[in-house]
């Protein structure tokens, strides 16, 4: 078990704790979450760098639920209210600094995720 790993405090450890009974199985899934978040990222920033808001819109829903379900709830939440504001605002620019900052975030929580897979291997 798990319960003794010092968890970065960007992951809720109590949901990582009720939803994964064993310390091989959260590596089973941070693993497969590793293998598909370069590619999700990469592609958001070229949607980014292309103004293609509906991509970026597509591509942020589509990993939020992924970022939650390894512990990043807070930023899943951000992620989701992202998603609607950028929706129901014609206007709202997925190149600003608010956009610039949440990929920042998202690609530095794949980090996050990268070094508690390393550790718990």
């Amino acid at each position: 078990m798990f319960e003794t790993h010092q968890f970065n405090p960007v992951l809720d450890k109590e949901f990582l704790m009720e939803n994964y009974d064993t310390t091989e199985y959260l590596v089973e899934v941070l693993g497969d979450f590793l293998a598909l978040m370069p590619e999700e990222i990469e592609e958001i920033k070229t949607a980014q760098a292309e103004k293609d808001k509906d991509t970026v819109v597509k591509k942020i829903h589509a990993i939020s639920s992924a970022v939650g379900f390894v512990g990043g709830i807070e930023l899943s939440d951000r992620m989701k209210k992202f998603e609607v504001k950028a929706k129901t605002d014609p206007d709202f620019d997925i190149t600003n600094q608010e956009s610039n900052a949440l990929v920042n975030e998202i690609d530095a929580f794949i980090g996050i995720i990268q070094e508690e897979y390393n550790q718990l291997s």
